[in-house]
């Protein structure tokens, strides 16, 4: 007997290289999205700078993927449909958020997904700003309204940390997550380590590779990877930490001289992003540390990730790899909407 197919109708705020990532999946996969969750999506909405584009039978994916990306990309698909740009409407089954990261206000992140819980629709994060300023009441409308939010891609992305905390250890008393959370740095370190580059070399040549932003201070300060494991910890040891609470040291001090040292030793530099559980208090830290070849960690190179969890249970449980790249991100997207109707 066949399954009869659900067609779920997507909002996407933000059109930037993740967005536009996750708008080629949804198009590439349709068939098999139908085969292996008999379920079909329908992006009715994208909203940019100007307004929404809104079409109630769904956006042409393959007219609007001919065109750049940002509000370039919106304008043209708006001129050549004979659509207006409006008011946003958050009217739909999930909303995708994707707009850029704001860590000092969380907007406009913060009221889209304020407003789309309210109307009882799922949410999606994949920026960070507003759950790292309002995780906590965002879970308390989402209960209210019988809907969920999910964030797997704003926690490092193709890593799955979050599902491995929720899904897998469902049921474990975790005492301590540790991880390598940041893909630019590590790139940085591996570099550094491998090629006996000094920490200004590394970093020019992760921004030539276009690893490393023109302005990388969101990932070598370490703030990047504060905003990871503060949502892990919030999220899985039901902390209510702000970044505030976290102690927070980039790789920018970090010198040859102290990587050839580790590595005389047989270690490795890398950025350590960590949440240790001690009776009732939970402290979180972003620091640069020796790590001994015992530890998986030692082992992940270039752009990967890893993550540690540490339990009473289980023991300690290793997931390693995700390279960072808008894909990965686009891809943890997809996976969350899955999930919500699993």
């Amino acid at each position: 007997m066949h399954k009869k197919v659900i067609e779920r109708k997507i909002i996407i705020t933000g059109y930037g290289t993740v967005a536009k990532e996750l708008v080629k999946l949804i198009k590439e996969q349709a068939g098999r999205l139908m085969k292996d969750y008999h379920t079909s999506y329908k992006i009715i909405g994208i909203i940019g700078l100007k307004g929404m584009i809104y079409e109630e039978e769904g956006i042409d994916l393959q007219l609007l993927l001919t065109y750049d990306k940002g509000s370039e990309a919106l304008d043209k698909y708006a001129e050549k449909k004979g659509v207006a740009f409006q008011q946003p409407v958050l009217k739909g089954d999930v909303l995708i958020e994707c707009t850029p990261t704001n860590l000092e206000t969380g907007e406009p992140a913060l009221s889209y997904i304020t407003d789309a819980l309210t109307a009882k629709m799922h949410v999606v994060s994949v920026s960070k700003g507003a759950l790292i300023h309002a995780l906590p009441r965002f879970k308390k409308i989402a209960e209210a309204n019988q809907c969920q939010i999910k964030y797997s891609g704003a926690t490092a992305a193709a890593l799955p940390t979050l599902d491995i905390g929720e899904f897998s250890l469902a049921g474990c008393q975790i005492t301590g997550i540790e991880g390598i959370l940041n893909g630019t740095s590590n790139f940085i370190l591996s570099s550094m380590s491998e090629e006996n580059l000094s920490f200004d070399s590394a970093l020019k040549t992760a921004q030539e590779k276009g690893i490393a932003e023109a302005d990388p201070a969101l990932d070598i300060k370490g703030l990047d990877s504060a905003c990871k494991i503060l949502l892990l910890a919030n999220g899985l040891l039901h902390t209510q930490l702000a970044l505030k609470d976290i102690s927070i040291e980039g790789i920018e001090n970090v010198t040859k001289a102290d990587m050839q040292y580790a590595k005389i030793k047989g270690n490795e530099i890398k950025l350590i992003a960590s949440a240790t559980v001690e009776g009732e208090k939970v402290t979180v830290k972003v620091a640069p540390k020796v790590i001994h070849p015992e530890n998986p960690l030692m082992h992940v190179k270039g752009t990967n990730k890893g993550i540690l969890f540490y339990t009473e249970e289980m023991g300690t449980i290793c997931c390693l790899g995700g390279a960072s790249h808008p894909k990965g991100a686009a891809a943890a997207a997809l996976k969350d909407m899955i999930n919500l109707f699993r």
